[in-house]
């Protein structure tokens, strides 16, 4: 791989954004960049994201005048990005590092075919920290997902996937129906039969829920719907 470039969507991450370890990434790994999307913050992200730009060429920034939610901020970085860039290939990660970047040679190494997602599953040897309502909620998810769309995927929701471009270009090219399912929707944009052949799961070593989180009770309602509108498609 010469090239990986991935999507950061950020709303009001100025006091989260843990910007050294973008920076370290950067010099662990030669073929990375970052794309970070302002999501319409209100806080200082804006500035945050601004004084990272100034310090690496591999680091740039797109500003969204109103917030528009994660799944439409990573649509619109993702095809900025096929736009402007030659990157081999793009992805997203979620800008909380709930995903450490050590888990990143993992991806490479099972960039096979055309995907690689993180899958947090609790194997032997891993530490993989989830709040227990969002451990609960997420089982059910699961559990929904595999019974009603049939993915055959462990973890469609864990914030870390990287894409070959031409697959990218695919499944990115219409925004979303949905707002709080996005993931899901996007694998199944996949044709069933390149999902089984070519998107690899990677098991992580490490995952940790990070405080702040936004999704609630609510939002855990509004999932089913986003299923259920997702599975009527």
């Amino acid at each position: 791989m010469t090239s990986l470039t991935l999507v950061i969507p950020c709303k009001d991450e100025a006091k989260r954004l843990m910007t050294d370890a973008f920076l370290d990434a950067l010099r662990d790994y030669p073929y990375l960049s970052f794309l970070f999307v302002d999501d319409g913050s209100t806080d200082d992200t804006a500035e945050v994201l601004a004084l990272l730009e100034r310090q690496s060429p591999a680091i740039h920034a797109l500003y969204l005048p109103k917030n528009v939610g994660k799944a439409e901020a990573v649509r619109t970085g993702v095809n900025w990005l096929l736009d402007n860039t030659e990157a081999e290939v793009v992805g997203f990660w979620d800008a909380d590092l709930a995903t450490p970047f050590s888990e990143l040679p993992a991806f490479v190494r099972a960039l096979r075919g055309e995907a690689a997602i993180g899958s947090r599953w609790p194997h032997l040897g891993a530490q993989i920290d989830r709040n227990v309502f969002r451990h609960c909620t997420g089982s059910v998810m699961k559990t929904l997902i595999r019974l009603v769309l049939r993915l055959p995927v462990y973890d469609t929701q864990c914030g870390a996937k990287i894409f070959r471009r031409d697959l990218a270009r695919r499944i990115f090219a219409r925004p979303f129906l949905t707002r709080w399912l996005f993931d899901v929707e996007l694998l199944k944009r996949i044709p069933s039969q390149l999902l089984r052949s070519s998107v690899a799961e990677v098991p992580l070593s490490f995952w940790r829920d990070v405080a702040g989180s936004k999704l609630g009770l609510r939002d855990s309602f509004r999932q089913i719907y986003d299923l259920a509108r997702i599975a009527c498609v």
